[in-house]
């Protein structure tokens, strides 16, 4: 077999590795980094002398490099955050793929090898970087377009003339959406919905402030507290709640009446700006 194509699955299975890494190790973020990044080495070491690599040690070295190489260059491009949204054995592809290219480029560097299989192997690994980086919109969309799917989340969202769509997030079951214009901000939420507008508000009082629900409009629940307004309601299959800490009610009552079905590209402004 090609010692290339032997590099490039010894890089598969030290992926694999840091895929099982990332989801069963640490909970700390920056301890579950340096493991997944560095504990696969003596690994990459043993198959490579397993594999009958020449200078395997020298390849395993390069190409434990090449991927942290590679790793930063994905990160930078489509953040952890997007590629995590594609769901187990989709990011298990990915960091597979990131450990082939980069034990390929190890072995082109450190075994002897003509010209063309060195360029092949620089090649194949810059291809991958100039591919996310050329993409980072589309796969952090189809990221999150993919989280969205498997927690059955509905797509709507509200129309807020003068503020901007800044941020959004996928967290567990819902969706985060994040308005904002100078002096006023807005957050709105999607759900499946699971309960009634007043059971869902009711779900959030807080007893010991003496908060209280009150319906405002038909099927639409207020919740007041010093920090502001939330207001729950539904919409088809979908469960919305919109708060803010210093946009009135009555505008957040009114940007109720605008939500519509939306598509996953019209979330695309604030994922890079």
């Amino acid at each position: 077999m090609n010692a290339l194509i032997r590099a490039a699955l010894v890089g598969a299975v030290v992926g694999l590795a840091q895929v099982v890494i990332v989801l069963r190790g640490p909970q700390n973020d920056a301890a579950n980094l340096v493991l997944m990044l560095f504990a696969p080495l003596p690994l990459g070491m043993l198959l490579s002398w397993y594999a009958m690599l020449r200078n395997w040690w020298l390849v395993s070295l390069l190409g434990q490099f090449a991927v942290i190489a590679l790793y930063a260059g994905l990160t930078m491009t489509a953040p952890v955050s997007a590629l995590v949204g594609f769901g187990d054995w989709r990011l298990g592809l990915i960091v597979m793929t990131a450990g082939a290219c980069g034990y390929a480029l190890g072995a082109g560097l450190a075994m002897p090898a003509a010209t063309p299989l060195r360029v092949s192997a620089v090649g194949v690994a810059a291809s991958l970087f100039l591919a996310a980086w050329s993409n980072q919109e589309v796969i952090a969309l189809a990221a999150q377009e993919q989280a969205m799917a498997d927690r059955n989340i509905p797509h709507v969202a509200p129309d807020l003339p003068g503020f901007r769509l800044t941020e959004t997030t996928v967290d567990g079951p819902e969706l985060f959406l994040q308005y904002q214009r100078p002096g006023a901000d807005i957050l709105f939420e999607i759900r499946q919905g699971t309960m009634t507008p007043e059971q869902a508000c009711e779900d959030e009082l807080d007893l010991q402030n003496d908060e209280t629900c009150v319906e405002v409009s038909q099927d639409v629940w207020a919740l007041r507290t010093e920090y502001g307004s939330s207001m729950f309601a539904a919409f088809g299959d979908a469960a919305l709640e919109i708060c803010s800490a210093n946009v009135p009610e009555k505008r957040l009552l009114a940007a109720l009446g605008t939500v519509r079905p939306i598509s996953i590209w019209e979330l695309a402004a604030p994922v890079y700006e």
